[in-house]
């Protein structure tokens, strides 16, 4: 059976074309009717980022000096009340790694200007790859103040639509940045994915056995650096210190496990985003993966793909 690409069936239903109407044109004309406006938002928000705010460097400017000060043999890492500076890194080593060597021969601005990019292109992907549901999308104000702030929650949501589809190691991937995406594998293992979960741990394990490898020290830094972060409540949203988040996220995945299918994928965004360690408004972007799961249909992304196992799970759980 050939499988289309992750997000084809959302674009086909963003277009109108996934499953016939009785009133096609009526159907049409709705849709149209919510995302011309939505869109002119969006639109206007988008303008103001990059005319005003794009000026100047957004939070992945700490991503870039702390790879810099990482070339330079510097410490990365601060503690006390440097850790909430400006340009503060918090996230595990492997990012600031992979990035270093980048910071010896590109120019910081090029950079930034690529970074803005991949955010525009990630959102217009999530939106199914067509312009007006793109900027309807941008007009969900956290999705606005993450192109604004410029931070990785927008490039999770899309991690998560294609770790649920077809690559499952972005999960790994994404939890050694933000944390949250490691409730992916947990989620994995719930739906009897063993090999898409053995995979997604496999190359988890090994990114962090080739990190350690690389700078023991930069670990012990970054494990110092975050040892009492458990019991803060940062700058998040929800009054509530990070240990009870990561709870609520750990139940949620365990609720969408148990249901599966577009129910229990959405669940597993919602929990991924009540985890999110910085749960400040933008962070509420990662729910921007919802969109391309609920116009996947019924059986969500991870089970319409196409795979045996899937269906066979899906015919027991429905059995």
């Amino acid at each position: 059976m050939k499988r289309d690409s992750l997000l084809e069936r959302f674009r086909r239903q963003s277009a109108g074309e996934a499953r016939p109407s009785i009133e096609p044109g009526a159907s049409r004309a709705w849709r149209r009717l919510v995302l011309v406006p939505l869109a002119a938002i969006g639109g206007a928000l988008l303008a103001v980022i990059v005319g005003v705010f794009w000026t100047n460097p957004g939070d992945d400017f700490a991503y870039w000096l702390a790879a810099a000060r990482l070339a330079a043999g510097q410490p990365i890492y601060a503690t006390g009340e440097a850790a909430f500076a400006p340009y503060a890194y918090h996230y595990p080593p492997p990012l600031a790694q992979v990035l270093a060597p980048f910071t010896l021969v590109i120019p910081a601005m090029a950079y930034l200007i690529a970074y803005r990019a991949v955010h525009l292109l990630v959102t217009w992907e999530l939106a199914g790859r067509r312009m007006l549901p793109m900027l309807a999308l941008i007009a969900f104000l956290p999705v606005a103040l993450e192109l604004r702030f410029e931070n990785v929650n927008l490039l999770m949501a899309l991690g998560i639509v294609y770790a649920l589809g077809r690559w499952p190691w972005l999960f790994a991937v994404g939890a050694l940045i933000k944390v949250s995406p490691g409730l992916g594998i947990i989620y994995l293992a719930l739906r009897r994915r063993w090999r898409d979960a053995f995979i997604s741990s496999v190359v988890g394990i090994v990114i962090v056995a080739i990190s350690y490898a690389i700078d023991p020290g930069l670990w012990r830094a970054f494990l110092d650096a975050i040892g009492d972060r458990a019991s803060i409540t940062g700058n998040s949203l929800l009054p509530f210190p990070y240990a009870v988040r990561a709870a609520a996220g750990l139940v949620l995945t365990i609720l969408g496990g148990i249901v599966g299918r577009r129910r229990g994928e959405l669940l597993l965004v919602a929990g991924m985003t009540v985890a999110n360690p910085n749960l400040a408004l933008n962070g509420f972007a990662v729910l921007a993966a919802a969109v391309p799961i609920w116009f996947a249909g019924p059986g969500g992304i991870g089970e319409s793909e196409g795979r045996p196992e899937q269906r066979a799970v899906s015919a027991s759980s429905n059995g």
